[in-house]
């Protein structure tokens, strides 16, 4: 089987081609599949954070999962790492995109890249070369020096905090359901200055247009909240990272 390489970046115009044609040109044959790009939100690291142990979970073993965004002031360390679960690949820089993959699958080997100083594009002159070279099977102790894994950077994720908005204006929050509702239930949700009964539907979409639905996700268990045939993140300017308070209405 190929090796499969997913890269996570903010890059999505023309600089996506730049960067694919950038690891297909730093590896010594072909034998490797770049995945369509997944998209990020270009100012949330708790957006990408959610999205790399969602990749984590769903691809095989030994992908090659390489993060592009940097939304931070400082410029920070460019490492790469892998799991000590399924023996993933993880490249990128040093922002917290990597702390819940770590936490969950662990950690066998880190290192940071030798640092060429600061790159213009650092995506297509920097990460992509060095996910090349790993596609091709250069080791990734010959790419850098070892990293302190004490020294990855965390993201700690408040109770309710959105990590994901899909294409439907769906919400993903961190937030699971302490027991079990049933259809019908009524729950508050608080945000953003703004205070909302909603309704509980294990399958939102049998509900009446224009309803604002709670119901158990597709991620991890996680709790999701959406309009049914609307886009609820687009009508109330909710973006990743915000808080929504659930509590359950007797």
């Amino acid at each position: 089987m190929k090796r499969k390489v997913v890269v996570l970046t903010d890059c999505v115009d023309v600089a996506w081609q730049e960067i694919r044609g950038s690891i297909y040109s730093n590896c010594n044959d072909y034998d490797v599949c770049i995945e369509p790009v997944v998209p990020v939100d270009s100012y949330s690291i708790v957006n990408v954070n959610f999205l790399v142990k969602l990749i984590a979970e769903i691809y095989p073993e030994g992908t090659i999962i390489c993060v592009i965004v940097n939304p931070l002031k400082l410029r920070t360390e460019r490492i790469v790492g892998k799991t000590k679960r399924k023996n993933l690949i993880f490249e990128g820089t040093n922002t917290g995109a990597f702390s819940w993959l770590i936490n969950d699958f662990g950690c066998e080997e880190l290192y940071e890249l030798y640092d060429p100083g600061f790159v213009p594009f650092g995506g297509k002159y920097v990460h992509a070369p060095a996910v090349g070279k790993i596609a091709s099977g250069v080791p990734i102790n010959e790419l850098g020096n070892k990293f302190p894994i004490e020294k990855i950077r965390h993201v700690d994720m408040e109770e309710g905090t959105v990590m994901h908005i899909d294409n439907f204006g769906n919400l993903k929050l961190f937030h699971k359901f302490e027991t079990e509702p049933n259809n019908g239930d009524k729950y508050e949700i608080e945000f953003n200055d703004n205070k909302l009964e909603v309704v509980y539907n294990k399958r939102m979409m049998e509900r009446n247009d224009g309803e604002i639905i709670i119901y158990p996700g597709s991620s991890f268990g996680f709790t999701e909240i959406g309009t049914v045939r609307d886009h609820f993140a687009e009508k109330y300017g909710v973006n990743n990272g915000d808080l929504v308070r659930v509590r359950r209405l007797k």
